[in-house]
C-alpha cells in the first residue's frame, strides 16, 4: 500500500513538474529597414507635384469656412516613401491651424503613384518634405493651395 502512494506521489509530482515547464520560446527577428533624409534622387509623385497638391486641394475644399480667419497658413508635411512607393507615415512638422490635417492627410495616403527615392540607382525608404500653402481667396471661400520651394 505505501509503494502505491508513493508511486502515485511520485507520478503527481512528475505531472506537476511538467505542467509547470515554460513552453519553448519563439525565436523573433526584428530587421531594420534605413530611412534615408539625403538622397541622391528625391521622392516624387507621378505628373509632378500639381497633381497631389491637386489632390490635397480637392480634399480640403470641404473644410470649415472662416477656420483661417482671413490669414495664409503654411503646412509643413513628412511623409515617409518606402522603396516600394506606397506612403509608410505622414508626420505634420508644422501645422498653424489644424482643421484640415485629417483631410490633407487622408489625401496623401491615398495616393498611390509615388516614385521612390535613390541612392545609388536603387530605391530606398526616404522622406519627402512637401509644404503647402493654404490661403483664403479674396472672392472666394475655396482654399487656394500652392507648391512652395
Amino acid at each position: 500500500m505505501k509503494t502505491k502512494i508513493a508511486y502515485l506521489l511520485f507520478v503527481l509530482f512528475s505531472v506537476t513538474l511538467n505542467a509547470q515547464t515554460a513552453a519553448p520560446e519563439k525565436k523573433v527577428t526584428v530587421r531594420e529597414i534605413p530611412v534615408y533624409r539625403d538622397v541622391d534622387v528625391m521622392a516624387t509623385y507621378r505628373g509632378g507635384y500639381a497633381v497631389i497638391l491637386k489632390q490635397i486641394e480637392d480634399a480640403t475644399k470641404n473644410c470649415k469656412r472662416g477656420s483661417f480667419k482671413g490669414k495664409d497658413t503654411t503646412v509643413i508635411i513628412d511623409i515617409l516613401i518606402t522603396d516600394k512607393g506606397k506612403v509608410a507615415k505622414v508626420e505634420f512638422v508644422k501645422a498653424e491651424v489644424t482643421l484640415c490635417n485629417d483631410d490633407i492627410q487622408k489625401a496623401i495616403e491615398k495616393a498611390t503613384q509615388w516614385i521612390p527615392g535613390r541612392i545609388d540607382n536603387k530605391p530606398v525608404n526616404s522622406y519627402l518634405q512637401l509644404t503647402v500653402n493654404l490661403t483664403r481667396g479674396n472672392n472666394s471661400d475655396n482654399n487656394v493651395i500652392r507648391r512652395l520651394n
